[in-house]
């Protein structure tokens, strides 16, 4: 997949929404492109389909603007407090999981439940040492990181709350294959603070050497971030077919259902969104900030159309293709319609 915005890459995960949540599937068409200058898109889109009607007259369409805007970055949580004291061995009870297996690698989960009266940390990297049933301690060399990555972020653990921390090894190596085992009847682990508690190992295997995670709280305890839907609609007018290195012109028309007004302050940046090609998947994403010096507001219970444009790359694949228009924030307003690319020349 090539994915490309107006100057740099877009990420993966923002066009996977773009296709999943806003933009309509493709079907075949046969009108010609309207480039840049020339006469008004015959193609009328709704979200979530499209059907044909009368060219709109340029009168009351606000005009498009070259005001190129960054692509949209996903909001994220503020980092938890990890600002108490380090946990000792004796404000924890520790236990261990089953063990897991995935592609060639094992992982024994554990957890630290905070049964002090008052708040503790785990940060830091874990020591690992095996312990053999007579006793002895052998200390494994540990490398940083699981294959099951971390349970969580580092995070204050509150009295009653647990911790957790991946203890990983593997299954695939030359030893294990060759049916050798390293097993200790229980496994040490050191804490950030220097204290070390002692856990189950249930049989996990340190043959093929040991991993570990950070200490991290469950990810859920994330506080929730809320994307408010936008009350405006967007219906889209536009062509069925694009030439590879001309511009498809289109419009928008925002519509407010409410009783009171939608301030367009601070002004809204959109994404356009052409996608094609049978064999490698170009996906062209520009970002722009909407025309907000011509009007300020949707009016309630009213429409604003607004001119588009979208260049589309002279080596875009010919072929049906997915198009889409969207508000960036996560929640629309979108719309999408039926497109084809027509290559150069044709």
């Amino acid at each position: 997949m090539v994915a490309r915005g107006s100057s740099a890459l877009v990420a993966i995960a923002t066009l996977a929404s773009l296709v999943t949540g806003c933009v309509v599937g493709s079907s075949p068409a046969s009108q010609a492109t309207v480039p840049s200058g020339s006469a008004s898109p015959t193609a009328q889109a709704t979200t979530g389909t499209a059907t044909l009607s009368p060219s709109p007259t340029a009168d009351g369409i606000v005009p498009w603007v070259d005001d190129p805007a960054p692509a949209y970055v996903e909001p994220t949580p503020p980092p938890l407090p990890a600002d108490a004291r380090a946990c000792r061995a004796t404000d924890l009870k520790v236990s261990s999981g089953d063990i897991g297996f995935g592609l060639g690698n094992s992982n024994l989960p554990l957890s630290f439940t905070n049964t002090s009266a008052s708040a503790c940390v785990l940060n830091g990297t874990a020591t690992i040492a095996g312990l053999k049933a007579d006793g002895t301690l052998v200390p494994l060399r540990v490398d940083p990181g699981s294959y099951f990555g971390d349970p969580g972020p580092v995070a204050n653990i509150t009295p009653g709350e647990i911790a957790g921390l991946n203890v990983s090894g593997g299954d695939a190596c030359d030893a294990a294959q060759s049916g050798k085992h390293r097993i200790y009847p229980k496994l040490r682990i050191g804490l950030p603070s220097g204290d070390g508690v002692d856990v189950p190992s249930h049989g996990f295997d340190a043959i093929c050497g040991v991993s570990a995670s950070a200490f991290g709280v469950p990810a859920d305890t994330f506080p929730p971030i809320d994307v408010p839907m936008s009350p405006l609609t967007a219906s889209m007018n536009a062509p069925t077919t694009a030439v590879a290195g001309h511009d498809l012109a289109f419009t928008i028309t925002l519509t407010n259902p409410t009783t009171a007004p939608v301030s367009l302050d601070p002004c809204p940046v959109y994404d356009e969104f052409v996608g094609s090609g049978e064999k490698t998947w170009v996906a062209t994403v520009l970002h722009y900030h909407l025309n907000c010096d011509s009007t300020t507001s949707i009016p309630a219970g009213g429409s604003v159309t607004f001119a588009m444009h979208l260049a589309v790359p002279a080596d875009q694949p010919a072929g049906m293709a997915k198009f889409g228009w969207n508000v960036q924030g996560g929640g629309c307003p979108c719309t999408g319609a039926p497109l084809e690319v027509k290559a150069a020349g044709r």
